[in-house]
């Protein structure tokens, strides 16, 4: 069978489609989601509430559906336009509602009829809108800006950590065990494997990056929050078992992040799986 490359993961896939980016709950109700262990790549970012969301994103190889689906803010859309994707969601704050305009995002978005979400009976609102990925791309372009990252093959050496883990709130420690034979991260949410509802198989990533950025409230009625991707921060890497240090600059919203190791250098993640832990600036991170 024909393979192709697919740019975010530097390996070698069956099938590519339009690069999708999903908005995809992470409330206790709605665990153990779908689809997030086949993305290429995932963002978890703090939402008002000191609560998270996971921004999926697919190219290669995609499952058939994927959520729960949540709303969007416009820190998170900012997300979506550097990487040149599609945006799937439903609804958003106003904020969000008028960034999708100003910044041209390739919105697809429930509340206004987009095609290709549906509700799963079985689960309660807010936590049961779900996308099937293939119907919300009927006819869409190509698109994303894909080639950022030079990818390197899997070390060989004993890995310098073991277990990764963080800290957003008490109903989620998301912590990462390192398996020397797969030469993957396991994912776990307090203490208990991180799973796909669909599979039941637990989520497993080559790459974890840990970026640390500013968090400010709006001092809303809602809580909500300005997370500021845009600037500059540290930054840890995980990459197949070996431990790093370094920075992260975003210049504008359409501007890449750029992950720079400690000599200033573009980094080299492993082929594979990357998961990008947005958290808050000084917040400890825990390493054996």
């Amino acid at each position: 069978m024909d393979t192709v490359l697919n740019p975010l993961t530097g390996e070698m896939v069956e099938k590519t489609i339009p690069l999708l980016a999903v908005m995809i709950n992470n409330a206790p109700p709605a665990r153990p989601q779908t689809g997030l262990a086949d993305a290429d790549l995932v963002y978890e970012i703090e939402m008002e509430g000191v609560m998270t969301r996971f921004v999926a994103f697919y190219h290669g190889d995609p499952p058939e559906n994927a959520g729960p689906v949540r709303s969007a803010r416009p820190y998170v859309l900012m997300l979506a336009k550097e990487w040149d994707a599609y945006f799937a969601h439903v609804g958003g704050s106003d904020a969000a509602f008028a960034k999708v305009k100003e910044w041209g995002i390739r919105d697809i978005d429930d509340t206004r009829g987009h095609p290709g979400f549906w509700l799963d009976t079985s689960r309660k609102r807010p936590h049961n809108t779900y996308l099937d990925l293939e119907k919300a791309l009927a006819g869409k372009k190509e698109n994303g800006k894909l080639s950022r990252w030079a990818f390197q093959e899997p070390y060989t050496v004993p890995p310098g950590y073991e277990k990764i883990g963080l800290y957003y709130d008490k109903n989620n420690q998301p912590s990462y065990i390192f398996d020397r034979e797969e030469g993957l991260y396991l994912r776990y949410i307090n203490d208990k494997p991180h799973q796909d509802r669909e599979t039941g198989e637990q989520i497993k990533v080559q790459n974890v990056i840990v970026q640390y950025a500013v968090h400010k409230s709006l001092q809303d009625k809602l809580e909500h929050i300005d997370v500021q991707l845009i600037g500059e921060g540290q930054a840890e890497y995980f990459f197949g078992g070996q431990y790093s240090t370094g920075t992260w600059k975003k210049k504008d919203p359409n501007s890449p992040t750029v992950f720079l190791d400690g000599d200033g250098e573009p980094i080299k993640p492993v082929r594979g799986k990357t998961w990008i832990q947005v958290v808050r600036k000084g917040r400890e991170l825990k390493k054996e």
